[in-house]
């Protein structure tokens, strides 16, 4: 394999000055540069991440950190998306990611701070879906840095998260809006803060027209279309049915789609639907489902930027809201009575 030493030696300059070209920096001339260039690329020349590594006391990987187990996580698109967005940002930063998920859902927090106690990583992204104090505490023994992709729960994290709770309000003022007065909501046991905000929204929207979140209108699944299925039977099932369902996420509206289906209840002229995400299988269901984007690649984009400002030294702004978006399509009308 070809070594800076040589790589130097055939462009005729100093290892210093190769080192300055691989890290992107100034003073070296355009003409040195092109030519540093043209001999890494002719020799495919890699630089040892081990050296450059111990060189600047950093791994040169972070934690992307995710209380969920395998199974959850790859069953995801929202979270897929998340992450695609962080990948995009560490690789023009030249940084691995290590993914780490919980080996049991009862044990969400334990794989992710066993690695933030190796010392392998230089700070972590976090998904926040449960309680973030192990996390901090860890990584203020490691002086590491730590963003999570939720709400900060008041520790003093950097958070990114998107706007769930005016999501949440714009879709239920819409369904409102249309005549819905008798709607159903599908939530999750799994209770992070993000689900929280989303029912604060419903809440809000409700009481603006002086009605209140009927108990008896609440399903609970746990994200998976399966579930939502189940919530839809469920909520369809009640001698006064609603007219319009709010699945909190869009895997669940799509299983309150095939529960509809099943009972013959045809969408949206007996029953609207509304989503939260917007993932890709969304605009392919049958009808297209309305729903609230929430995007996922901005979000994991930023996230992974104010890490990458915290390990430079800079200090980012100490929350980021990303805007969601009512997406109208054709799973949501009037009601017919």
């Amino acid at each position: 394999m070809t070594t800076i030493d040589e790589v130097a030696q055939l462009a005729g300059v100093s290892p210093a000055t190769v080192s300055k070209v691989l890290n992107n920096r100034p003073y070296v001339s355009a003409e040195k540069r092109a030519l540093i260039e043209r001999v890494i690329a002719e020799t495919g020349f890699v630089p040892s991440q081990r050296a450059r590594g111990l060189s600047k006391r950093r791994s040169y990987i972070f934690g992307m950190l995710i209380p969920y187990t395998s199974n959850q996580l790859f069953a995801d698109p929202h979270l897929l998306e998340c992450i695609r967005g962080i990948e995009d940002v560490a690789n023009t930063h030249d940084y691995n990611m290590l993914l780490s998920t919980a080996r049991a859902p009862a044990e969400a927090a334990s794989a992710c701070v066993r690695l933030l106690r190796s010392d392998v990583i230089d700070g972590a992204i976090v998904l926040e879906t449960i309680d973030l104090q192990p996390f901090t505490e860890v990584l203020q023994q490691h002086d590491a840095p730590m963003v999570a992709i939720g709400y900060a729960q008041g520790t003093a994290l950097h958070a990114i998260h998107a706007d769930d709770y005016g999501g949440a309000l714009s879709a239920m003022h819409y369904l409102l809006s249309l005549g819905h007065r008798r709607i159903g909501i599908v939530s999750s046991v799994l209770r992070p803060f993000a689900l929280e905000e989303r029912l604060r929204g419903v809440r809000v929207a409700l009481e603006a027209r002086g009605l209140c979140l009927n108990e008896q209108l609440i399903a609970l699944g746990d994200f998976s279309s399966i579930s939502g299925e189940a919530a839809g039977r469920a909520l369809l099932a009640q001698p006064e049915p609603p007219t319009a369902i709010f699945a909190l996420n869009d895997r669940m509206a799509i299983g309150v789609m095939r529960a509809a289906r099943e009972l013959n209840i045809s969408i949206p002229e007996q029953l609207s639907v509304i989503g939260f995400d917007d993932i890709p299988t969304a605009s392919m269901a049958t009808p297209p489902l309305t729903t609230v984007r929430q995007p996922g690649f901005a979000l994991g984009d930023t996230a992974a930027n104010v890490l990458f400002a915290l390990l430079d030294g800079s200090m980012p702004p100490p929350a980021a809201v990303i805007p969601t978006e009512l997406i109208v399509r054709g799973t949501t009308a009037p009601p017919l009575h």
